[in-house]
């Protein structure tokens, strides 16, 4: 599961860094497969791989458990477009306090999801 969310953060921001060099008033058909082949392939690579390791991890976790763990991919993929430097976003507080909250949510889950367990 841990392989198929990372796969997943990674390619969401290569994918971004490879549309990044695509100039806004170009045709993006015209100038997409040379400007951005090597990000964005490699992005739609680490996705197909990413969905590889989710069906693994579907054939081991309850989909209940196994889904909500998707949302941790929403932590990385903010804190990589934060930290990229090619990407430039910004922090903002109320960014944060999604992510924290997204955070609380995976907790509640696996914590129910260990009770479920006990039972």
């Amino acid at each position: 599961m841990a392989g198929s969310i990372l796969l997943g953060s990674g390619a969401q921001l290569a994918i971004k860094m490879g549309m990044n060099q695509v100039p806004p008033d170009l045709d993006l058909f015209i100038v997409f497969p040379w400007v951005t082949a090597v990000w964005v392939t490699g992005g739609l690579s680490a996705y197909a791989l990413s969905m590889l390791m989710w069906m693994i991890a579907l054939a081991k976790y309850e989909l209940s458990f196994a889904y909500p763990m998707l949302s941790l991919s929403y932590i990385l993929v903010y804190l990589g477009a934060v930290f990229l430097p090619e990407l430039d976003e910004t922090v903002s507080i109320t960014k944060t306090i999604g992510i924290l909250l997204i955070v609380g949510g995976v907790i509640f889950v696996t914590n129910s999801h260990s009770e479920t367990d006990q039972k």
